[in-house]
């Protein structure tokens, strides 16, 4: 089976990341996945952002769940990368996947709380996938929270989760079975090849973070995925639905 290479954060080491911009690069490179991070703002919304402040990636400062959307918009999320990129607002998850839904494109959502909005953000992105009718498989929810993904898990989003660890320990392997996960999401430092194949022994896939290197596949050989920035190098053809 083909090794999915997923743009992590769009095409975060030459766009910057969770951008439009980004995402539109990795729709353009012919990835078959690419990777974003959501979390709640102010009034409830979600936007693609990783960090829970806004300093480092836009010309704002404090943090998301201080702003409301139309706050947010207000800001500059391009120009800390570069001047030509200047101007990029934040975009919301609903306008991602508005982008998406006509394409053949898969979508892993990282969700990132660190507040006990578990309830609200997991309702409000069921709402969101299900108003843009994205099917099953074009969906891959994950988290590091475990609180985050049980109530994913409970809330039946009907959508394939993964567990998102650092590394494989008893805690991610019990979360797993618990929430019926299909996916164990590693880092790819911390990650050898007797707990990739036990995992997929027990039916699980493996995707492994964030390789940028070609030469770091030989220790990650049989794995199912890779999230890159720089998904490019990975490309065997131009326009290439991501085998190598």
């Amino acid at each position: 089976m083909a090794l999915t290479i997923v743009g992590h954060r769009g095409v975060a080491g030459l766009y910057p990341e969770n951008t439009l911009v980004s995402v539109q690069a990795a729709i353009k490179m012919g990835l078959s996945w690419i990777e974003v991070d959501i979390q709640p703002t102010k009034d409830k919304q979600l936007v693609v952002c990783h960090d829970h402040t806004i300093d480092r990636c836009s010309n704002g400062f404090g943090r998301v769940d201080q702003y409301t959307l139309e706050e947010l918009q207000q800001f500059d999320f391009g120009g800390w990368f570069a001047p030509q990129f200047s101007f990029q607002p934040i975009m919301s998850l609903s306008q991602l996947l508005e982008l998406i839904a006509p394409l053949d494109i898969g979508l892993n959502i990282e969700v990132k709380i660190d507040t006990d909005r578990y309830t609200e953000v997991v309702s409000e992105l069921k709402t969101q996938l299900e108003r843009h009718h994205i099917a099953k498989s074009r969906i891959l929810i994950s988290s590091f929270d475990h609180a985050t993904l049980r109530e994913v898990h409970r809330a039946k989003l009907n959508y394939p989760i993964a567990v998102l660890s650092e590394k494989l320990d008893k805690k991610a392997w019990q979360l797993l079975e618990e929430i019926d996960a299909v996916a164990c999401n590693l880092n790819a430092k911390h990650t050898n090849s007797h707990q990739i194949a036990k995992l997929q022994k027990s039916g699980y896939q493996v995707w492994c973070f964030t390789v940028n290197n070609p030469n770091q596949l030989r220790d990650l050989q049989h794995v199912d995925a890779i999230f890159s920035d720089y998904p490019q190098r990975f490309l065997t053809t131009p326009n290439s639905k991501t085998t190598v």
